[in-house]
């Protein structure tokens, strides 16, 4: 698997970048070289704990394939470490990072030691796998291991085993055969009986017999009490062995001497092969790079040191002895006080690991981590520590790279959202009172869809430089994502943060350079302030980007404060979210139709379906609140499917009231298009209510083009075959509609409602018009002018012989009864669309405060929002304000503040009248006071 299918799987979101301690995956091709040339084992897994990509040292490591090492964890690692490894693979799971040492198996089930480090792979806050690197120790721990062996050997030596006992009484002359000697013999019981002396002495060898015999008269004689002599003897198996004999008087009465044969041929091979051993394992010292040391605590004196102790400090103490005041002057000053306690640790008998820098007069640094181990005596005093040094200078500088990684981003190199938010921290601490900008260009997604990532890479590039060259030097500045960044000014900057950030609107003015194209910005906005509105970093960020997101409702470039109601316009999202999987099934959704009729003579000639959302809490659903909801997630493709089979009943019903029907067009997602089986959904509802294929229409943005995907291609194909007409919205406003209109089976083209708004005195929105006709003749397509919502417009239009039209000119989006009442009538005259008359306008008003407190009985913590209360009686209040609000299901308090006066309530809203939301007080006397208050102000109206 590649590095970029593995991100690929891992990923939850295609937008959101994968990180790993805070480093962004979003370039893999720039990433991928730097796990690959690790020296060290990488490898990832996904939540299961299955291996989905490795570099070249993981399976250089275990032995296997590399088509075998995508599996479990468990398959490499011994059963009885299962757990334990399983534990801290679900730590790192939980977002912790974890250092520990396993064993693993390699192919040939031999058995490797690994020092392991596991760390969290997280997208938009969410753990999706686990990063892992993996060093291999094991001939460190085997060095460990043939020191304790070694040391065995030599206690084992130093006392060798006895091979045969037996006892010689020179009273009787007689030896006392004991269960050894007679076994080491070979005799059975009746060879023992016929067995003598002589016999005895057979089985000594000639050369060794006489000088034994002079040693035992010595010994018989008193004149030694003790001795040893090396003695070959026949054994069981009729060959000479080569022994040692130890021979001493007894002190009891008994007078016995005791014999011990040894055998010396066991001795001398363990003589060799401790000595092969001693050569093998100074081999293995000098060969690592690791330093190997025994150290006495209580002296400082270095009693052993491998050839690495020099290679890491380059230098022995004076005397071998490692004194503090020796290390000491070696050490970074700041990592004096951690060993200071790594010595306290050692000195009371507990083991520890370090980490520290070691400096040089040439400048030089190393990083050492020093691994000790007390060794006791049998008093429970320390004998000496084990230590293994290694030198870990370029894992540290690849932690470092990896860090310096994780807090900047790769495409502008400025820092990013991590590095922004340790910043606003420490300026918190500080008490630094300063405000954020998030600041956004808004093209890149468009950018990226148009002209490829290249250049929108080069956009973002673009724009960052600028921003960065206009920032004055007390502004620290970072890149949150995209072509979105953020700034954070301090109070003391000279400038007010407001006109600050218009002089930043100014940019969308000037033409930013993307070779071959110069394109423009819409810059947005969003500004929060501490310690106003918040004192966590991370809130304070969100309310930054909440009131970006408000900027951005705009037209234009804007610039929005945060403010408490975009808390609830937040809110009043995600239950819209939440809500939106049950509009169909509580019936919530409805659709509306809007007549297309021909410019001269008003006759009817199509209609356009418009999916609403009447929300029992939020009222009347604008589409643009929750169209682009559901195609964040996969409702879009139930929605759209429901919106055509509603329009196709609704065709049922006007048929049989007597109507003449005429094509009706739905709106479709593009994300609609990359679901196989589109086409046979479309093709079994005009099979299921009976109707012509040529009366259903599909509109589609370019949007939906843009993505060039086969199965866009592959379906519009088999609808125009069908005989469905596909329309396509919007038209002129794109950059390559012509394009599409020779790549794709378009019929209608609807020219897209901005040139008419401009039609009437701009010139250049005449032309292109007058352009886009032209074209469709030649292509003979249908044309529709959306927008057209006066006669001057209507005029026009006429003028440039444009044969359809749709708008409020003639009708605005109706019901399903209004229109078949149009369509018997098959004829619409123009009406001049009007505005809500300033006289409806309340004309007395009292600035107050509104603040949600329940939401279903959910506690919620809001600030207050701006509101206008217009009358009252003693049972309701009439107010207004810009922020949403749901109905019935809500309790408010609301605080009225004329002057010196204020009052407050709290109330649930129950209706919305003539504009004017209508509040019902919680208490009788609540109203009273309002009421009160109302009477004591002095107004006009």
């Amino acid at each position: 698997m590649t590095f970029f299918d593995a991100m690929q799987r891992l990923s939850r979101s295609s937008t959101s970048p994968l990180l790993i301690g805070g480093l962004e995956l979003s370039h893999p091709e720039r990433v991928e070289p730097f796990f690959q040339q690790s020296t060290d084992a990488v490898f990832f897994f996904n939540h299961l704990g299955e291996i989905v990509y490795f570099n070249e040292n993981l399976p250089r490591m275990l032995g296997y394939s590399e088509d075998t090492l995508y599996n479990h964890f468990a398959v490499f690692s011994p059963p009885e470490q299962n757990d334990s490894v399983t534990t801290f693979f679900e730590r790192a799971l939980a977002g912790e990072t974890v250092h520990y040492t396993a064993q693993g198996l390699h192919i040939d089930q031999h058995r490797l030691t690994l020092k392991i480090t596991n760390m969290p792979i997280e997208q938009e806050g969410q753990v999706v796998g686990v990063y892992g690197i993996a060093r291999d120790i094991t001939r460190e721990k085997q060095l460990e291991e043939d020191v304790v062996q070694i040391r065995s050997q030599l206690e084992l030596t130093e006392q060798i085993p006895e091979l045969v006992v037996f006892h010689y009484d020179p009273q009787a002359r007689t030896i006392e055969y004991s269960p050894s000697l007679i076994n080491y013999l070979g005799l059975g019981p009746e060879q023992l009986k016929e067995l003598s002396n002589e016999q005895l002495h057979k089985r000594i060898h000639p050369r060794d017999f006489d000088p034994l015999r002079f040693q035992v008269i010595r010994l018989l004689d008193g004149e030694i009490e003790t001795f040893e002599q090396e003695v070959s003897v026949l054994n069981a198996n009729h060959q000479y062995q080569l022994l040692r004999l130890k021979a001493l008087r007894r002190d009891d009465q008994s007078g016995l001497i005791s014999l011990i044969l040894y055998d010396l041929s066991e001795v001398s091979e363990a003589r060799r092969q401790l000595t092969l051993e001693r050569e093998q394992t100074r081999e293995i010292y000098e060969a690592l790079d690791a330093a190997i040391s025994q150290i006495d605590l209580s002296t400082g004196r270095l009693l052993f040191h491998s050839k690495g102790f020099f290679q890491i400090f380059e230098e022995l103490p004076e005397d071998l002895v490692l004194s503090e005041e020796w290390l000491f002057e070696r050490l970074d000053p700041r990592d004096v006080p951690a060993m200071k306690q790594f010595i306290r640790r050692l000195t009371s008998g507990k083991s520890s690991t370090i980490q520290y820098r070691l400096l040089f007069p040439d400048g030089r640094c190393k990083w050492i981590e020093d691994q000790q181990i007390p060794v006791f005596q049998l008093d429970g005093s320390i004998a000496y520590t084990n230590s293994i040094m290694h030198d870990i200078t370029l894992q540290k500088e690849y932690e470092e790279r990896l860090q310096q990684l994780a807090m900047h981003d790769s495409v502008t190199g400025l820092p990013n959202r991590i590095s922004l938010t340790e910043t606003i921290k420490d300026w918190m601490q500080t008490n630094t009172t300063f405000s954020i900008l998030s600041i956004s260009f808004n093209r890149i997604s468009e950018i990226n869809n148009a002209f490829g990532h290249a250049s929108g890479d080069q956009w973002i590039q673009a724009t960052s430089a600028l921003l960065y060259t206009s920032k004055p030097d007390e502004v620290f500045f970072g890149h949150l994502g995209g072509d979105e960044y953020a700034m954070l000014i301090p109070s003391c900057f000279k400038q007010d943060v407001t006109s600050c950030a218009e002089a930043l609107l100014t940019l969308s003015a000037a033409p930013i350079l993307i070779e071959p194209y110069a394109l423009f910005a819409r810059v947005s906005i969003g500004i929060s302030r501490f310690p106003d509105d918040s004192h966590d970093p991370i809130e304070l960020m969100k309310h930054s980007y909440t009131a970006l997101r408000r900027s951005r409702r705009e037209d234009h470039s804007a610039v929005h404060h945060y403010a408490s109601n975009l808390d609830i316009d937040y809110y009043r999202r995600y239950r819209l979210e939440q809500d939106l999987h049950y509009a169909i099934e509580r019936n919530q959704l409805f659709l509306e139709y809007q007549p297309k009729v021909d410019s001269w003579t008003g006759k009817i000639i199509g209609l356009e379906a418009l999916i609403r959302w009447q929300h029992p809490e939020w009222g009347r659903i604008p589409p643009n609140d929750f169209i682009p909801l559901a195609e964040e997630s996969a409702l879009h493709i139930a929605i759209g499917d429901w919106v055509v089979e509603t329009a196709c009943q609704a065709m049922v019903n006007w048929s049989r009231a007597g109507a003449e029907l005429v094509p009706i067009s739905v709106n479709v997602s593009p994300k609609r298009f990359l679901i196989p089986g589109f086409e046979h959904q479309i093709e079994q509802a005009l099979t299921t209510y009976k109707l012509s294929a040529d009366l259903l229409e599909l509109e589609i943005t370019e949007a939906a083009l843009i993505m060039d995907d086969p199965n866009i291609s592959r379906t519009l194909e088999h609808l125009s075959q069908l005989g469905v007409r596909i329309a396509l919205d919007d038209f002129g406003k794109g950059y390559s509609s012509m394009v599409y209109l020779q790549r794709y089976p378009i019929n209608v083209v609807k020219i897209d409602r901005q040139f008419a708004t401009h039609i009437a005195e701009d010139r250049k929105a005449q032309a292109i018009v007058k352009s886009i006709l032209y074209m469709a003749t030649e292509f003979n397509l249908a044309v529709i002018a959306e927008g057209i919502e006066t006669l001057q417009q209507l005029e026009m239009f006429r003028s440039l012989n444009c044969p359809n039209i749709q708008g409020y000119l003639f009708s605005r989006p109706v019901s399903a009864e209004v229109m078949e009442s149009f369509l018997l009538r098959e004829v619409l005259y123009p009406i001049e669309a009007c505005s809500l008359a300033s006289d409806t306008v309340p004309s007395f008003s009292v600035p107050g405060k509104i603040k949600m407190l329940k939401h279903q009985n959910q506690a919620l913590d809001f600030s207050f929002s701006n509101i206008q209360a217009h009358r009252t009686s003693t049972r309701h209040l009439y107010f207004t304000t810009k922020t949403p609000l749901p109905l019935q299901t809500a309790t408010f308090e609301v605080r009225l503040t004329e002057g010196n006066q204020m009052v407050s309530c709290t109330l649930s809203i129950i209706a919305i009248e003539q504009g004017q939301y209508v509040g019902k007080y919680a208490t009788v006397q609540e109203a009273e006071l309002v009421l009160r208050f109302f009477q004591s102000l002095r107004y006009t109206e």
